[in-house]
């Protein structure tokens, strides 16, 4: 059966109510006192917010960056990430490896962070490493994501017993009280697993650290592949869901509405998805078009995005050759695209479609301005879609811009009358696109 000609009309009046930021407003917690270079969330709970303004996180995990890098390696690192656009870096304290990978937990001045791993001991040497860390991250006014009881897959709990229910509390107060007046941090609670275990040991952690920070800094939680930090939606300190899909990269978009419809009302990001080269997944290899349709269903799905690349989390050999990786580079262009969109206006809304949306790993996606100006299309493959222009509700007349998500180049389509269902494909030869529609 067809759709009446009002369908569209109708399901774009319920996304909106659904998903407008200002909906369920009164339940979105407040930001603190703004402080000079920290990170706080919008007063409508949608997005993050520092010195006033909208701050776009797109962010790159290296988890070893404490450990295996040298100092002037990692301000190399951070100084080559922050000219590509990226303002998030997600790190580990204590780092021991992941998937074929294994070390021993110091840095390279063979320091660990802990005397004898006690968590009630810790070792300033080790910590001073980490300050520099965050001075040299705060100076190119990028913020670090930090794991204080990473490993992989819950190694530190799970397996050595480091982080325990009956230290963990000490642990948070400490570190909360030495980095309470430190702007350009985050901190990510968990331990690489599913949420529920350990959950005793994360709770204490949360209460030792809001004791510690006052509830300055904010805070999330890193579960493992294919969970949420939303387990703990209604938990206070959580202040922002973080998503792990790992090999399943399809599931970004799906992952990130799910969590974007929840209420209370609190920001989210896919913060690991599938990291580009990666040598671990079922689903590899991971593909340049891939770390990009990870992106796109992330921002248009109504949060944010965090990369990885392979060499760079490892530190291979090849390390520095990985800072431009084809993904790295098309991710910073995704940034300069939405960088002038008012992307913080953005909401998804899947009913921008007619029809030919598709699904899985072409699924493509959409989302629109609440000002009813500006709607923007990523077309995960090659089949064409049909929109409904009645999208843009600003203006009789829409415009239509193509840009090439590898290479940032972009072209006319076209005018239309805004009243029409138009048909739109990704050009011959390309993977991809995007499509950026506005009101003239």
């Amino acid at each position: 059966m067809k759709n009446h000609p009002l369908v569209p009309i109708v399901l774009g009046a319920v996304m909106l109510f659904l998903f407008d930021p200002a909906h369920h407003r009164a339940n979105a917690a407040s930001p603190r006192g703004a402080t000079p270079g920290r990170l706080e969330v919008s007063g409508n709970g949608r997005y993050f917010v520092r010195d006033g303004k909208p701050f776009f996180w797109l962010g790159d995990s290296v988890w070893s960056l404490l450990s295996l890098y040298t100092p002037a390696e990692a301000k190399e690192y951070l100084d080559h990430r922050s000219r590509q656009g990226f303002s998030v870096i997600h790190i580990m304290i204590p780092f021991n490896g992941g998937p074929g990978l294994q070390t021993s937990g110091s840095n390279r001045n063979n320091e660990l962070p802990f005397r004898d791993w006690d968590p009630h001991k810790p070792n300033e040497a080790y910590f001073r490493n980490l300050d520099a860390l965050v001075d040299a991250a705060q100076k190119n006014g990028q913020v670090l994501y930090i794991i204080p009881m990473g490993g992989s897959a819950g190694s530190f709990v799970d397996q050595q017993h480091v982080f325990t229910k009956e230290n963990a509390r000490a642990f948070g107060e400490w570190l909360g009280r030495r980095y309470r007046e430190t702007p350009g941090i985050i901190w990510m609670n968990g331990f690489d697993l599913a949420p529920w275990r350990y959950q005793d040991v994360a709770e204490e952690f949360a209460a030792g650290l809001r004791a510690g920070d006052g509830g300055v800094h904010l805070l999330s939680y890193a579960p493992g592949g294919g969970f949420s930090s939303s387990y703990f939606q209604n938990e206070p300190w959580l202040s922002f869901n973080h998503i792990q899909i790992w090999s399943d990269y399809w599931r970004a978009h799906s992952f990130v509405l799910a969590d974007y419809c929840r209420l209370p009302i609190k920001p989210v990001v896919m913060a690991e998805g599938a990291y580009e080269a990666g040598t671990e997944y079922p689903s590899r290899p991971i593909t340049p078009l891939i770390v990009r349709k990870q992106a796109y269903w992330s921002y248009l799905g109504g949060g944010f995005h965090t990369y990885g690349h392979n060499d760079i989390w490892r530190k291979n050999a090849n390390w520095r050759d990985a800072l431009d990786s084809p993904g790295a580079q098309q991710l910073g262009i995704l940034a300069r695209i939405l960088a002038p969109l008012k992307w913080w206006n953005l909401v998804p809304d899947q009913s921008v479609f007619a029809h030919g949306a598709g699904s899985d790993e072409t699924l493509d996606v959409a989302a629109r301005s609440t000002d009813g100006d500006l709607v923007i299309v990523y077309l995960a493959g090659s089949a064409p879609v049909s929109v409904d222009l009645r999208s843009i509700s600003a203006a009789e007349v829409v415009r239509v811009t193509l840009v090439n998500p590898e290479n940032g180049a972009e072209s006319s389509v076209g005018e239309f009358s805004h009243h029409n269902i138009q048909q739109f494909a990704a050009p011959g030869g390309a993977s991809d696109a995007v499509l950026i529609l506005r009101a003239k």
